[in-house]
C-alpha cells in the first residue's frame, strides 16, 4: 500500500507542476491557439498522471524540481536509532547528539500518522469511487422514467445532423426525453444517449439542430471515454485541488473544442444563430443534484462568455488553420521533452568503494538478524558504506531478512561494478549472520534510469560454495579464506554451451582479481583454448595452455585441434593467477560436464559468477587510442541491445599530469544487429564531444577514471565551454560534421565482426528501409504498440515492419519475422514468426485484421 501511495503522490506532484505550466502556456498564447489545440495540449498532463516517470533529459523541467522523497519518518527514526546503537557498540563518538525523549516520541507519533496516510488515501479514493458509481446508478434509474423520442420532426432533424457530422444514420445513439437533467447532455459508454428535456419540443428546428450537432460532436470526438478517464483520475487524486481545477479547465476546453467542430460543419452565416442557441440553452440550465459530470450543451455560465468569443473568432481560425496547426504541434513538441522526462542524475566521480577487512568484519559476527547493533555495524564496514541509507530488518518470522537502501546518485559507477560488490556483500552477510535467509539491496542511481533491486537468498548463494557459508566465519582464518576467494573471481558465460551456437566460439572464462596479479594462465587437458576479439571476430589458434593479461577472456571449446570431441563426460580448465615475476598467487578450476547429447554445462564453484552475458572486466589497454575506444564501448549499457558494439572516435588533444591523462575526443558508439538481412546500426549515438580522464600506471596501462559528455538542450554550449579549452571550442561546436567519419569506423569494425563469424552481409550505419504493414491504423497500433504487445516478449522482439530482425538469446541466433498475407476469406493477415538459423520454427502467431481489431488465429489455417 505504501508503494502505491508513493507512486500516486509522485504522479500527483509532477502532474501538478505540469498542469500549472500548461495553464501558464495557455495564458501566454491565448488566441494564438485554436480551441482544438487549447484542449489537446492537456494530454501532456494526463500522460504525466498516468506515467510520472520518463527518460532522463537535460531539458527536463524536473532537473530543477526535487523528487518526492521515499524515506519516511519511521525510516528516519529507525536509521537514527540504528546509527546511535551501532556507534555506541563500536565505541565511536556520534556526529550528532542523541534526541531527547520528547523528540523520540515526536518521531514515533509522526511515523504513526505517516503510516496511516496510505490507508486514508485509499479510503478517500474508495469513497469517491463509491459516490461516482452511486450517482451513475442513480441517474440510470431516473432515466428509466424517460421515454425515447417518437416525434418524427425531431427524428428527421437528428438524421440530418448525423449526416452533417459525418456519421452513419444507423449510428447507435438514442434520444431520450427526461426531466432529470436540465440541459441537453450526452451520457453512456456502451449505449450512448442524448438526454433532452421536455422544453426542447418547443424549440425551432434550427435551435434543435444546433443542440443535436453539439452532442454528436462530443460523440465523434470520443469525449465520453475521456470524461470517464478524468473521473477515474480525479478519484485517485481526490486530495489534490490543483488536479481538480485543471480537470475543470480541461472540460471547459473540451466544450469549446466541441463548438469548434460544430462550427466547422455550419455555414459562416449560422455562427450567430449557434451562439444564440447556446444562450437559449443557458436559460434553462439546471445541474442535476445527483449525477456524474455530463457532457452537455452548456457547462457553466462563466465559460459561456469564452465560448461566444470563440464563435466570433471562428472565421479567423479557419483562415489560419495551418498556422494554428503549426503552433499546436510546436507546443506539444516543446512540452513533451520538457514535462514528460525526468531530470538527470548527478555524475560526480566518486566510487566510495572500500575493500574488506577480516578483523573489522569478524567482530560483528552474530547469530541473529535481530541483533540490530551488530548487523548495522557489519553493513557499515562493507564496501559502499558511504552510499548506504536506510536499513530495515525482518525479524518477526521466517524467512528472516535484511534490506539495505543505497543511493549512488552523483557517483560515477558502472552498475555492473555495483552489482558485483553487492553480491560479495551478500555472501559475507550470509556467512556472518547465522539466521538470515534473504538479503535485499535497493539501489538508486549508478547511471540507471530507475531504481533497481537485487535480492539474494541463502539457498541460491550457497550453491556456489562447497561448505556451508557459516563455516567460513567460524574463525578469523576461515573468514580470510572466504574474502580471498571473493578477491579472485571467475566470470563464465554461457552456463550451457552447444556447438550449434554461432554467437560464441566456446565457453568464455575471464579471471578478475583485486590485488597485484598481472596475468592468468589457462590450461585444459581436453578440448582447446582460444581467444576471440568480439569486435573484429578474429580467433586465435587452438591451444591447450595460454597466458593472457588479467581480465582478458579465454574461450574453451570441446573440439580438439585434430577435430575430435573429448571422450570423457567431464572437462576441466585450470586458471592460475600469476604476479609480475610469473609466480603463482592462487588457482581455481572450472568444471564442464557434457550431457552426452548436445550441451556442455558449467558446474558452479566458489568465487565463480556464471551466466553474466556482459562482464565487468577491468581491462587496461596500453595505448591512448585503444583506451579511448574501450571507454566509449563501456557506455553501451545505456543504449539498446544488439549483436556487437562498435565505436568511432577522433582524438583532438590530450593533457598528462602526474599520472593522470585528460583526453579530448569526438566520440560515437554504435550497436549493430541484423535487420532485413543488413548488418546495421540498431542503436547508438551521433558525434558527441567527450572528455575522458585516465590514470596511467608505471607500465603505461590506462584505467578510466571519468567520462564526461556535454549537457543536452539549452545547456549544451555552456557545458562544452567548461569541458574543452578555448582552442578546441570552435572545433567541437561543429562536431556533427565528423559523424560520417565516425560511422565509417563503426562500419569497419562491424565488417570485421562479420568476417570473424564467417558471415557475408551488407554493413551500413544508416537506417534500413522499412515497409509498414498495410492495415487499419487502429489495428496496427493495437498489434504493434498496444499495452499487451509491449509486455509480450515474443511480439516485442518481432519487427513492427514487414521484414526480419535477428537476436542472439543464450548464445543461439534466432530470426524474428513479420509478414503480411491474406486469409482465405479475404481479410489481411499479419504473421509473426521466430525461427532458428536452420529454418526450424520456434514460435508463430497469426492475426486476422477484422476492421480495427486484430484477432489471434488459434490454428495454423488461414
Amino acid at each position: 500500500m505504501a508503494e502505491i501511495f508513493h507512486y500516486v503522490l509522485t504522479a500527483s506532484f509532477y502532474a501538478t507542476i505540469t498542469g500549472l505550466v500548461i495553464i501558464l502556456i495557455k495564458g501566454v498564447l491565448k488566441n494564438r491557439l485554436s480551441a482544438k489545440w487549447h484542449y489537446l495540449i492537456w494530454i501532456v498532463m494526463v500522460l504525466k498522471l498516468l506515467i510520472p516517470f520518463g527518460p532522463e533529459s537535460a531539458v527536463s523541467l524536473f532537473n530543477t524540481v526535487p523528487e518526492v522523497p521515499r524515506q519516511n519518518m519511521s525510516g528516519i527514526a529507525n536509521q537514527m536509532e540504528q546509527r546511535h546503537e551501532a556507534s555506541w557498540e563500536a565505541g565511536n563518538s556520534l556526529p550528532y547528539q542523541p534526541p531527547a525523549q520528547q523528540q523520540a516520541e515526536a518521531f514515533k507519533t509522526a511515523a504513526m500518522i505517516e503510516s496511516l496516510l496510505p490507508y486514508a488515501w485509499a479510503a478517500g479514493a474508495a469513497l469517491t469511487m463509491l459516490c461516482l458509481v452511486f450517482t451513475c446508478y442513480s441517474l440510470h434509474r431516473k432515466l428509466r422514467r424517460g421515454s425515447p423520442v417518437q416525434d418524427e420532426r425531431i427524428l428527421h432533424i437528428f438524421d440530418v445532423c448525423k449526416v452533417k457530422m459525418g456519421l452513419d444514420r444507423s449510428t447507435d445513439i438514442s434520444l431520450i426525453i427526461q426531466d432529470s437533467v436540465g440541459t441537453p447532455s450526452l451520457f453512456g459508454l456502451r449505449s450512448p444517449k442524448i438526454l433532452l428535456s421536455p422544453a426542447v419540443l418547443n424549440l425551432s428546428d434550427k435551435e434543435l439542430e444546433y443542440i443535436l450537432l453539439h452532442e454528436l460532436a462530443h460523440y465523434k470526438r470520443k469525449d465520453v471515454p475521456v470524461n470517464y478517464l478524468l473521473l477515474v483520475l480525479q478519484t485517485v487524486h481526490w486530495f489534490n485541488p490543483v488536479i481538480w481545477y485543471c480537470f475543470r479547465r480541461i472540460r471547459q476546453d473540451m466544450e469549446v473544442a466541441t463548438d469548434e467542430l460544430v462550427l466547422s460543419v455550419l455555414e459562416s452565416t449560422e455562427y450567430k444563430d449557434y451562439g444564440r442557441a447556446l444562450l437559449a440553452a443557458l436559460e434553462g440550465f439546471a445541474a442535476p443534484e445527483l449525477a456524474p459530470k455530463l457532457l452537455g450543451m452548456v457547462d457553466d455560465r462563466k465559460n459561456i462568455e469564452r465560448r461566444i468569443n470563440m464563435i466570433k473568432m471562428a472565421d479567423f481560425f479557419k483562415s489560419r488553420r495551418r498556422l494554428a496547426l503549426v503552433i499546436g504541434l510546436l507546443c506539444l513538441a516543446v512540452l513533451g521533452p520538457v514535462l514528460l522526462t525526468d531530470g538527470l542524475a548527478g555524475r560526480n566521480p566518486s566510487s566510495g568503494f572500500a575493500g574488506y577487512n577480516a578483523e573489522a568484519l569478524f567482530k560483528y559476527k552474530t547469530a541473529y538478524v535481530g541483533d540490530n547493533s551488530r548487523v548495522v555495524n557489519l553493513i557499515s564496514n562493507l564496501p559502499y558504506a558511504a552510499q548506504r541509507r536506510a536499513v530495515s530488518l525482518q525479524t518477526q518470522s521466517a524467512p528472516y531478512g535484511v534490506t539495505v537502501d543505497y543511493d549512488f546518485s552523483g557517483v560515477n559507477l558502472d552498475i555492473r561494478q555495483v552489482e558485483a560488490a553487492l553480491r560479495d556483500n551478500a555472501v559475507i552477510m550470509f556467512a556472518l549472520i547465522d539466521n538470515v535467509d534473504v538479503i535485499t539491496f535497493n539501489v538508486k542511481g549508478a547511471d540507471q534510469p530507475s531504481a533497481y533491486q537485487y535480492q539474494y537468498s541463502r539457498d541460491e548463494v550457497q550453491k556456489s560454495y562447497d561448505n556451508d557459508l557459516r563455516e567460513y566465519a567460524k574463525d578469523i582464518n576461515a573468514l580470510e579464506t572466504l574474502l580471498k576467494s571473493l578477491a579472485f573471481r571467475l566470470h563464465v558465460y554461457p552456463e550451457k554451451y552447444a556447438l550449434i551456437m554461432s554467437s560464441t566460439p566456446g565457453i568464455r572464462i575471464a579471471a578478475e582479481y583485486r590485488g597485484s596479479a598481472t596475468k592468468a594462465r589457462y590450461a585444459t587437458e581436453s578440448g582447446t583454448l582460444l581467444t576471440w576479439e568480439v569486435t573484429t571476430g578474429k580467433v586465435s589458434k587452438n591451444l591447450s595452455t595460454i597466458e593472457l593479461p588479467l581480465d582478458t577472456p579465454v574461450y574453451w571449446s570441446p573440439v580438439a585441434p585434430a577435430g575430435q570431441l573429448p571422450a570423457d563426460s567431464q572437462s576441466q580448465v585450470t586458471v592460475t593467477l600469476l604476479d609480475a615475476q610469473g609466480q603463482r598467487i592462487d588457482e581455481k578450476q572450472v568444471t564442464i560436464v557434457y550431457d552426452g547429447l548436445m550441451y556442455y554445462t558449467v558446474q558452479p564453484g566458489m568465487g565463480m559468477v556464471i551466466g553474466e552475458e556482459t562482464l565487468y572486466l577491468n581491462q587496461k589497454p596500453g595505448d591512448m587510442d585503444s583506451a579511448a575506444g574501450m571507454a566509449i564501448k563501456s557506455r553501451s549499457y545505456a543504449y539498446g541491445a544488439g549483436e556487437t558494439v562498435t565505436e568511432g572516435h577522433i582524438i583532438l588533444d590530450s593533457e598528462e599530469n602526474n599520472g593522470t591523462v585528460k583526453v579530448y575526443t569526438i566520440a560515437s558508439i554504435g550497436i549493430f544487429g541484423f535487420e532485413n538481412g543488413i548488418f546495421t546500426k540498431v542503436s547508438g549515438s551521433g558525434a558527441i564531444p567527450t572528455v575522458m580522464i585516465f590514470s596511467k600506471d608505471e607500465n603505461g596501462a590506462y584505467s578510466l577514471l571519468d567520462y564526461k559528455e556535454p549537457q543536452d538542450g539549452a545547456g549544451y554550449v555552456d557545458s562544452l565551454k567548461k569541458m574543452f579549452p578555448g582552442k578546441l571550442q570552435d572545433r567541437v561546436l561543429s562536431s556533427q560534421g565528423d559523424y560520417a567519419d565516425l560511422a565509417r569506423q563503426q562500419e569497419a569494425q562491424a565488417a570485421e565482426y562479420l568476417k570473424g563469424i564467417g558471415r557475408a552481409a551488407e554493413v551500413s550505419a544508416a537506417h534500413v528501409a522499412r515497409k509498414l504493414p498495410d492495415i487499419n491504423v487502429d489495428a496496427s497500433n493495437k498489434l504493434f504498440f498496444g499495452y499487451n504487445t509491449k509486455y509480450d516478449a515474443f511480439l516485442n522482439n518481432c519487427p513492427y515492419w514487414l521484414g526480419t530482425r535477428e537476436r542472439i538469446e543464450n548464445g543461439v541466433r534466432y530470426i524474428y519475422e513479420t509478414s503480411q498475407d491474406k486469409t482465405v476469406d479475404g481479410y489481411e493477415l499479419i504473421v509473426f514468426r521466430k525461427t532458428r538459423e536452420d529454418g526450424a520454427v520456434v514460435e508463430e502467431r497469426r492475426y486476422k485484421i477484422a476492421g480495427s481489431e486484430p484477432q489471434l488465429i488459434e490454428n495454423a489455417e488461414n
